[in-house]
């Protein structure tokens, strides 16, 4: 089989993994997620690139991101849902402008619960 044969054959979104998505591990996309994300962009749409790679890599995929505020942002969207539990599984991001007129980047992915305590970290920063 070409490798052209393959893509075609291939849904959208899907890869094929040794491991199943009943058993997906937060913490090595995080961990490359953070690695991708440690420099500055040059543009939000940029940043958010490099994160639906990182995404892709392990077969998740994001809704797309249009008219990304140029001020920056703090959104919570989900990527999939997972398990016999219908368990959702969610991508938390924050990017800001610098004063040097970068963006920097953060995102995480997790359950629900996770989203929530980012969200609320988020809020207690913002209120001090």
């Amino acid at each position: 089989m070409s490798f052209k044969q393959y893509l075609t054959e291939l849904a959208p979104g899907q890869m094929e993994n040794n491991w199943h998505l009943d058993d997906l591990d937060t913490e090595p996309v995080n961990q490359k997620l953070d690695a991708a994300l440690s420099q500055n962009f040059l543009s939000p749409e940029s940043g958010v690139q490099v994160i639906r790679k990182v995404l892709h890599f392990y077969g998740l995929d994001m809704p797309a991101l249009y008219g990304a505020d140029p001020e920056g942002d703090e959104i919570v969207l989900e990527i999939g849902r997972f398990g016999q539990l219908d368990m959702s599984t969610n991508i938390y991001i924050l990017y800001y402008l610098t004063d040097d007129g970068h963006y920097e980047f953060f995102a995480e992915i997790g359950d629900e619960a996770r989203m929530n305590e980012l969200m609320s970290d988020s809020e207690e920063e913002e209120d001090e």
